[in-house]
């Protein structure tokens, strides 16, 4: 966590993250309680993380990273790159280098987060 994220996060919760199969969603829970998830697809041996969601009143707290670094660890095991097309994962790994070798970033596929908006505004 770099101090950025800790200054945004005065009242961190300790959040688990698990990953659901059957719905294709790695889920974050705090207190037992679904408080966010990052939703995957898997097609023709490829695994694409395509959007994440945290309920309103848990956000700024870490709990999409917390989902972000989860999934990158998990998909990390296969010896295929992961498919990124959530803007807020594409923004996790521009913060951390180190999961960049491990995904490919579809930009284009963007809705207006930082790092759509930063690649865009060239344009």
């Amino acid at each position: 966590m770099n101090e950025r994220e800790e200054s945004m996060e005065p009242s961190r919760a300790a959040v688990e993250v698990r990953k659901d199969e059957t719905t294709r969603l790695y889920e974050a829970l705090i207190d037992g309680q679904v408080v966010g998830n990052l939703a995957y697809e898997t097609t023709g041996g490829r695994v694409s993380l395509t959007h994440s969601y945290v309920n309103e009143d848990q956000r700024h707290r870490g709990v999409a990273s917390a989902l972000a670094r989860y999934a990158l660890e998990d998909l990390s095991q296969s010896q295929l790159k992961a498919g990124i097309y959530c803007g807020f994962v594409a923004d996790y790994v521009e913060d951390h280098p180190e999961w960049k070798d491990a995904v490919d970033i579809n930009r284009s596929a963007f809705l207006a987060t930082r790092t759509a908006r930063d690649t865009n505004s060239g344009r």
